[in-house]
């Protein structure tokens, strides 16, 4: 009789093991493969619950593990501004300037890094170090109250330096003008370091100037007083003239319709954008024509406009309450905190205004500098700006330029004009390439420089046109704007 043979217990165990490891991981496949299609849903609830609480970094975390579409971006960025914000509530100025730069231009983060800027320079105020503080709302000119706080900084250093060095702090006071009590302080110390009881001899004293140099800045002042104002301007290609009776010339290219200005009248003003034109009417309103991609010639409900400038694509509008405003591609968000503005320009991509007090206003931290305080004009183009001062002295951010008696001035981005008190045309080039040469011109009364091409008003009305050309730009022989024999 014969017997089954038995299979052996460890092949059946084997087996069965196999069987049931297949199925378990075959079932633990299912279940990744079912939680796999939740993980979204999962890590974006997990982002939710986290940001609920406050916790934005692990709401960030969790949705950068996500391929996430246009509805989780968005989600992840509203996540970044959060911590950047929340940064910012903490006093952490560098944190959040650094979260706010990387988000670019949402919402308003630009807006942002202004005040974890200015919240840098409290904290720099309130540890007592004065001088980080003052660069530092001197940077921040036009936003809030920074410039309010730029010469309260400025009145604390006055007061600490007087104490050990009236001279010094005499000078530290009178530059701040009319802020507090300033000219007073200054006043004072000037009598106590000079020994002269009248205060006039003593400030003149304290400044160096003797009685020829008052009287020579008393000359300049009326000449400056007597000079046109907007008659003349340029562009990138073409040149723009105001006649005695508010007529305007335009000559050079018109592609984008820049010369179009047949039909102005009543026109008291004239600027040139790199490729626009723009008039301010008598009655104080504005009219524009040319490129107008950026928005630069939407002027037409301005009103109460004593004064127009240009950057290369901006159209800028001084009123008559001492703002200022703008249409164009630059926000110039800064220009919101200009005020007692008396003159404006503008130039490539950046403004300047100059206040009651002298204090120079400029678009953009990199063309500002303390060195510009006290102008009586000024002037930007690319990467500087240029400032005329009373005694007819000329301050540029970048360079030396050692002119005297100069009564009016004109930055390009090749080059910087001035008229001195002879009616002769002062020029300064960067480039030997783009070098115009004036020298041969007399009874000059306004400059207009360009990036192509400059222009200058002769006092009997005729106009001189030098540079490229190539688009007739400077042609303009024929012109007659009228004499002008101060204003």
């Amino acid at each position: 009789m014969s017997r089954k043979k038995k299979r052996p217990f460890g092949k059946a165990f084997a087996r069965r093991a196999i069987f049931f490891s297949t199925v378990i991981m075959a079932v633990l496949v299912a279940a990744g493969l079912i939680l796999y299609g939740q993980r979204e849903r999962i890590l974006s609830k997990r982002a939710e619950r986290a940001a609920a609480r406050g916790d934005y970094e692990k709401a960030i975390s969790s949705l950068e593990a996500l391929e996430t579409g246009t509805e989780g971006e968005q989600a992840l960025l509203a996540y970044r501004y959060a911590l950047a914000e929340q940064a910012l509530a903490a006093g952490d100025a560098a944190r959040a300037e650094t979260l706010f730069t990387q988000l670019g231009d949402y919402a308003d983060s630009r807006t942002k890094i202004l005040a974890c800027r200015y919240l840098a320079a409290e904290q720099a105020l309130e540890a007592g170090r004065l001088e980080e503080a003052k660069d530092a709302f001197y940077a921040l000119s036009g936003y809030a109250d920074a410039l309010e706080r730029y010469d309260g900084c400025r009145y604390a250093i006055a007061e600490q330096t007087a104490l050990t060095d009236p001279a010094a702090g005499f000078e530290l006071f009178w530059a701040l003008g009319g802020y507090s009590d300033a000219k007073d302080r200054a006043v004072a110390l000037a009598k106590q370091v000079t020994g002269e009881a009248d205060e006039t001899f003593a400030v003149n004293r304290m400044l160096g100037v003797s009685e020829e140099q008052v009287e020579q800045m008393k000359t300049l002042q009326s000449i400056r007083a007597g000079l046109p104002q907007g008659k003349l301007a340029v562009g990138f290609y073409h040149t723009v003239g105001l006649k005695a009776d508010g007529t305007v010339l335009a000559v050079g290219r018109n592609e984008e319709g820049q010369c179009s200005v047949d039909g102005w009248t009543g026109i008291r003003a004239v600027a040139c954008g790199a490729y626009h034109t723009v008039g301010l009417r008598g009655d104080g309103t504005v009219v524009a024509v040319g490129r107008n991609e950026e928005g630069q010639c939407e002027v037409s409900g301005w009103t109460g406009v004593v004064a127009v400038a240009c950057s290369d694509y901006n159209t800028l509008a001084l009123l008559s309450d001492g703002t200022v405003i703008s249409a164009g591609y630059q926000p110039y968000a800064e220009l919101a905190g200009w005020r007692d503005i008396v003159s404006i320009e503008g130039g490539s991509y950046g403004a300047v205004g100059i206040g009651a007090d002298g204090r120079v206003y400029c678009s953009h931290a990199s063309l500002r500098s303390e060195s510009l305080a006290g102008a009586v004009a000024a002037d930007v183009s690319t990467g500087y700006c240029v400032a005329l001062k009373e005694d007819g002295t000329v301050v540029h951010t970048a360079l030396e330029l050692p002119w005297e008696n100069v009564v009016a001035l004109s930055a390009s981005s090749t080059g910087v004009l001035a008229l001195n008190d002879q009616g002769q045309v002062l020029c300064h080039w960067f480039r030997s390439r783009d070098a115009v040469d004036f020298s041969d011109v007399t009874g000059a009364v306004a400059l207009a420089a360009g990036g192509t091409h400059s222009a200058v008003l002769l006092s009997d009305g005729t106009v001189i046109a030098r540079g490229s050309g190539e688009a007739g730009e400077c042609d303009t022989g024929g012109w007659k704007l009228g004499e002008t024999k101060g204003e």
